[in-house]
C-alpha cells in the first residue's frame, strides 16, 4: 500500500476516535450534572485530599436582627456551613462577600449547596460554572447527617503551597 495512502487512513482513525472521546465525555459532564450528590458523596469526596472541589453556598448570607431568633441553622450561610464552602448568595456575584468573589473558579469541579437542593437555583448556577452538582437535600441534609461544619462569616483560606520565596 502507498505510504501516503497508510498516513491518511491512520490520521482519519485517529481524528473519529479523538471526536468519539471527546462527545463520550461531554456526555459524562452532562450525566453527571443531572444527577446530584448525595451528602454522603460529598464528605466522602471532600476527605480525598486528590480530588480538588469546590463548594458553592447559595443561601442568603446572613440574617437580619429579626430573623436571627427564628432562623434554622441550615437557613443562612454565617449560622452553619460546610468548611471552606465559599457564599455565594442566590448564585449572583453582586450578593457576593468581595473577599469571597476572587476565590471563586468558574472552570474548577463545583458543588452547589442551598438550603434543601433546590433545582432551581442549581439550574441558575449550573449556567455560570464548567462543571458543577447539585447537593440531594441541601444543607438541610448535610445536618442532619451530622457531618463538621463552621459559623460566622467568610474568611478567606490562607495561603498555602510552599516553595514561595522568603
Amino acid at each position: 500500500m502507498n505510504p501516503k495512502i497508510e498516513r491518511a487512513i491512520y490520521i482519519g482513525i485517529i481524528l473519529v476516535l479523538a471526536v468519539l472521546v471527546l462527545s463520550f465525555g461531554k456526555k459524562q459532564i452532562e450525566l453527571q450534572e443531572s444527577l446530584p450528590l448525595t451528602v454522603d458523596q460529598l464528605y466522602k469526596k471532600l476527605q480525598n485530599p486528590k480530588i480538588n472541589l469546590q463548594i458553592i453556598d447559595v443561601r442568603p448570607y446572613e440574617p437580619t436582627e429579626e430573623e436571627e431568633d427564628e432562623a434554622e441553622d441550615y437557613d443562612f450561610y454565617t449560622l452553619a456551613h460546610i468548611p471552606g464552602a465559599i457564599p455565594m448568595p442566590d448564585c449572583d456575584e453582586s450578593k457576593t462577600p468581595k473577599e469571597a468573589l476572587d476565590h471563586i473558579n468558574y472552570y474548577l469541579p463545583t458543588v452547589i449547596i442551598s438550603k434543601h437542593g433546590d433545582p432551581k437555583i442549581f439550574q441558575k448556577c449550573a449556567k455560570k460554572f464548567k462543571i458543577v452538582q447539585n447537593v440531594k437535600g441541601g444543607m438541610e441534609a448535610w445536618l442532619d447527617a451530622g457531618y463538621p461544619t463552621e459559623e460566622d462569616e467568610y474568611t478567606p483560606p490562607a495561603a498555602g503551597g510552599g516553595g514561595g520565596c522568603l
